[in-house]
């Protein structure tokens, strides 16, 4: 028997998931960033559906907040070739429309955006999901709230000089653990880089859920628009909308 739905505070943050605090228990739990980036302000009460993956030498527990990840994490795991790394990236990168699509219209270059999927695993991901397209049918694609407040130039000038200081620190700290994040997610860092620095000058920087949001679709976009990847062919809508 298998933990399938846990339900605590939010304890702790990582750079590719959280602790959370069940009755006293600590229990680690590897998340995709793009549901990190939902979570509740540390010390609020969450409900995760879980996955245990079980090998000889580790066991590992993921968190979803919705239960079409978790189905779609397990689908993704089903391929060859395909771990808990790839299947965390690709629903870390991608919504699970945008992979809808990729099936649907035969483009591998959408999954090439994803970190440590190349052409010929793109392909082959392809090829097998198409019989499970029906399972994905009813997983809906992920949704973030753009509507959250931030600290803009003017307001920051206007901040007594502790508290700026303060801000400034604590900026850091985001920014350190967004790259981190990532990093640990197969983003290069001459990819990482320019996008952190990107964040920095717009002092873009309010929280980790909000900034790591902002850099995974800036990183989805150049991923797309890289010429040795190719450009995303899927017609109609733009996957902008999908990606997030």
């Amino acid at each position: 028997m298998y933990i399938e739905k846990l339900s605590g505070v939010y304890d702790t943050q990582l750079p590719t998931g959280i602790i959370l605090n069940v009755n006293g228990v600590g229990y680690g739990l590897e998340m995709p960033l793009s549901s990190m980036c939902e979570l509740p302000p540390l010390g609020k009460s969450v409900t995760l559906w879980t996955y245990t993956y079980v090998r000889e030498d580790s066991i590992k527990l993921f968190g979803f907040l919705r239960y079409e990840d978790r189905v779609s994490f397990e689908v993704m795991l089903s391929l060859s070739g395909v771990g808990p790394k790839v299947a965390l990236a690709t629903l870390s990168t991608l919504s699970i429309a945008a992979i809808r699509r990729a099936i649907q219209y035969n483009d591998p270059k959408i999954l090439v955006a994803v970190p440590g999927v190349g052409p010929r695993l793109a392909e082959k991901i392809l090829i097998e999901l198409k019989p499970k397209l029906e399972k994905l049918s009813n997983v809906a694609s992920f949704g973030f709230d753009d509507g959250a407040m931030r600290m803009d130039e003017a307001d920051f000038d206007h901040i007594h000089p502790e508290e700026r200081f303060e801000a400034r620190d604590a900026q850091t700290q985001i920014l350190d653990d967004v790259r981190s994040a990532l990093e640990n997610l197969g983003f290069k860092d001459k990819a990482i880089d320019p996008i952190i620095k990107s964040i920095q000058k717009k002092a873009d920087v309010t929280s980790f859920q909000d900034v790591m949001k902002h850099a995974l679709k800036l990183l989805t976009d150049q991923g797309q628009k890289d010429p040795k990847k190719g450009s995303v062919r899927a017609p109609s809508a733009s996957l902008d909308r999908e990606l997030f």
